[in-house]
C-alpha cells in the first residue's frame, strides 16, 4: 500500500519537476513592462490591478478640454445660460442625430463642430431671438460611446469610451495586450471615414509623444496586431535601458537612444558598432562617433547631427570608457564629528587620513573598542571552514574539531589595529593604508559592567578600576540560587571569554560577567542514582546476612 502511494506521488510530481526546469523562451524585451504579460505566465495581479485602474479612472480627464478640438456628439451635454431681463438656464443633450433643442430658439445642429464652433453657433442662433443677450455655453458633461477593439487583445470586443480616453485606455477595457502583441504598430480606423491613424505606445510611454497615443471616438475601430521576436532593433552597453526594441519602418538611430533612456556616463562615443545584416552570409559594421549626441540624441532639438535611418534587425553596441573605474570609499560611523563615507586613494590613504577628515573624535569616543572591518576579507571563503560545516562534530577528528571551534566565532574581516597608537605616532605600522569599502565604527565610551545570570540584582553595575568579579557580584547582590559558581565567565567586549575564577585577565568597562545555573537533574537521573545507590545497598545487606549465618 504504501510503496503504491509512493509511485503515485512520483508520477505526479515528475511531470511538474520537468516543466519547472524549462528554460524559457527568449521573450521580446520591455514590451511586458507595458502590457504586463510574460510567455507561459498568466499574471492575475497584474490584471486585477489593471482593472482597478481602469474603474478609479474612469471619467477623470488628463487636463482641462480644448475646446478648439473638442467634437460634441451624441450624449454631450451643454449647460447654457441665457441673461436677459428674464433670465434662463437649462440642460441640452446633444441628440443621436448631432443636434440639440433649445426653448424659444429651436433644433440647432452641431454635428461635426468642435465645442467653440457650436458656442459660437449657438450663441449667434440666441441673439438672432434675445438682441441684447448674454449668453455663455459650457460643457456639462461628456458623453460615453462604443468603440471595436480587436487584435492581439485578451478579449476583442465593443467596449464603452469616453472621448478623453486614449488607445492604450480602451485597449485596457478590453483586457489588456496578448503575449507577443505588437505596440508600435496599432492602427486606428476612425468612424465615418478611411483615415487610418498610426498608434505608437513605445513613443507615447517612453517618449512622451501624446500624438502617438490619440483620444479615441465613437464609432472607431482598433486593431493590435502581432508581432515575432525577429522584428526588432537592439541596442547594448552603455545605456540606461539596453534590449531589444520593436521595429517599426521609419525607425532612426536617435529614436533607438531615446527608447533606451540615453547613454551613462561611462559610455566610450568616440567608437560606438552598428551592425547591419546585408544578408543571410554577410554582415556590415560601421564605426560611429556620437560625442555630440551624450546630452541630447533628439534631432529635433540638436541641429549638429546627421540622423541614421534603421533597417530590421540592427544591432548597436556601446562600449565603455577603457580602464574606467569606480570611485573608491570608506565609511566611519559613531563618536565622530563627521560620520559617513569619504573618497580614497588606495595608494596613499591612511587611517590617519581619515580620522582628519571626518574631525577627528568625540570626547565620548571609546578607543579601546574602535572596530574596524575590511570588506575585502569579510568576502573570502574559507574552504576548509565549509567542508567541516557540513560533517557532524562526532565525526570530526581532534584537529578538525579544534580548527572548526577556533574558526566558528571569528569575526570575518576584524582587523586588529591599535588606535591610540594611530592617533600618537602617525608613522606607526598599525596607520595602514584603507582599501575600498574599509569601515570603522567608533563606539561611545561604556562605564558600565554587565553582570548576568545567576545573581539576585542582575544589570548593569558602575566600573570600579579595582574590583575583581566577586566584587562586582556582590555589587549586583551576590550569588543566585542554584548559581555554578565556579564556572563564573568573564566576556571581554572584543569577544574573549575567562574562566573568572582563574584571574588571567582584567575587568574593563563594557566586560560581561555570566554566572551560569547548576545542570538539574531529571527525573530518570534521580530515579537511575537512587535505584543504583539501592542496588548497591541491598546487595552488600545481602553479603552480611549470609555471612551471619555461616558463622
Amino acid at each position: 500500500m504504501k510503496k503504491s502511494v509512493l509511485y503515485l506521488i512520483v508520477i505526479i510530481l515528475f511531470p511538474i519537476y520537468i516543466f519547472c526546469q524549462r528554460t524559457p523562451r527568449e521573450e521580446p524585451i520591455l514590451n511586458y513592462i507595458i502590457t504586463g504579460v510574460r510567455p507561459n505566465l498568466v499574471d492575475t495581479l497584474a490584471f486585477q490591478t489593471g482593472q482597478r485602474i481602469i474603474k478609479e479612472t474612469e471619467g477623470l480627464i488628463e487636463t482641462e478640454i480644448d475646446p478648439n478640438t473638442y467634437i460634441l456628439g451624441p450624449q454631450d451635454v451643454l449647460l447654457i445660460s441665457i441673461i436677459t431681463t428674464r433670465p434662463r438656464e437649462f440642460e441640452a443633450v446633444v441628440s443621436p442625430e448631432g443636434k440639440i433643442a433649445i426653448p424659444e430658439i429651436g433644433i440647432i445642429s452641431l454635428k461635426g463642430l468642435t465645442l467653440a464652433k457650436a458656442e459660437e453657433l449657438i450663441v449667434s442662433k440666441v441673439k438672432n431671438t434675445f438682441r441684447m443677450a448674454e449668453v455663455s455655453v459650457l460643457l456639462k458633461s461628456i458623453r460615453k460611446f462604443k468603440v471595436t477593439v480587436s487584435g492581439a487583445v485578451q478579449k476583442p470586443s465593443i467596449v464603452a469610451a469616453t472621448s478623453t480616453d486614449r488607445v492604450s485606455e480602451v485597449i485596457d477595457k478590453a483586457g489588456g495586450f496578448r503575449e507577443n502583441a505588437s505596440l508600435r504598430k496599432i492602427v486606428l480606423l476612425r468612424n465615418g471615414s478611411s483615415e487610418k491613424i498610426q498608434v505608437d505606445l513605445l513613443k507615447y510611454f517612453y517618449l512622451s509623444d501624446k500624438n502617438a497615443n490619440p483620444y479615441v471616438l465613437g464609432g472607431d475601430h482598433i486593431i493590435v496586431p502581432y508581432t515575432t521576436e525577429n522584428e526588432f532593433v537592439e541596442i547594448l552597453g552603455e545605456v540606461r535601458k539596453p534590449g531589444k526594441y520593436e521595429y517599426k519602418e521609419g525607425d532612426s538611430l536617435s529614436f533607438l537612444i531615446q527608447f533606451a533612456q540615453g547613454f551613462t556616463e561611462l559610455s566610450f562615443l568616440d567608437s560606438v558598432e552598428f551592425v547591419r545584416l546585408r544578408d543571410p552570409n554577410s554582415i556590415e559594421i560601421k564605426i560611429l562617433n556620437l560625442n555630440n549626441w551624450r546630452h541630447n540624441p533628439n534631432p529635433s532639438l540638436n541641429k549638429r547631427f546627421e540622423d541614421i535611418p534603421l533597417q530590421l534587425g540592427d544591432r548597436i553596441f556601446v562600449r565603455k570608457i577603457e580602464n574606467w573605474e569606480k570611485p573608491k570609499n570608506v565609511s566611519i560611523e559613531g563618536e565622530v564629528v563627521y560620520p559617513g563615507k569619504y573618497a580614497i586613494d588606495e595608494e596613499t590613504f591612511r587611517i590617519s587620513d581619515l580620522l582628519k577628515k571626518c574631525g577627528g573624535l568625540t570626547k565620548d569616543a571609546d578607543i579601546e573598542r574602535i572596530r574596524f572591518i575590511r570588506q575585502s576579507l569579510f568576502d573570502v571563503v574559507d574552504p576548509e571552514m565549509e567542508r567541516l560545516s557540513r560533517i557532524p562534530p562526532s565525526e570530526m577528528s581532534k584537529n578538525e574539531y579544534k580548527y572548526f571551534l577556533s574558526r566558528v566565532n571569528e569575526r570575518k574581516g576584524l582587523m586588529s589595529v591599535n588606535f591610540k597608537r594611530v592617533l600618537q605616532d602617525p608613522k606607526s605600522d598599525d596607520n595602514i593604508i584603507l582599501q575600498d569599502k574599509d569601515s570603522i565604527f567608533v563606539p561611545k565610551k561604556n562605564e558600565f559592567v554587565n553582570i548576568q545570570g545567576r545573581v539576585n540584582n542582575p544589570g548593569l553595575v558602575a566600573f570600579k578600576p579595582q574590583y575583581n568579579y566577586l566584587d562586582y557580584i556582590a555589587l549586583a547582590g551576590g550569588f543566585g540560587f542554584r548559581a555554578e559558581e565556579d564556572a563564573t565567565l568573564v566576556v571581554k567586549s572584543k569577544g574573549e571569554q575567562f574562566l573568572a575564577k582563574d584571574l588571567n585577565y582584567t575587568i574593563e568597562p563594557g566586560d560581561n560577567i555570566l554566572v551560569p545555573p547548576r545542570e538539574e537533574l531529571t527525573f530518570f537521573e534521580i530515579f537511575t542514582t537512587a535505584l543504583t545507590i539501592t542496588t548497591q545497598l541491598l546487595t552488600i545487606a545481602g553479603v552480611v546476612l549470609a555471612f551471619t549465618r555461616l558463622r
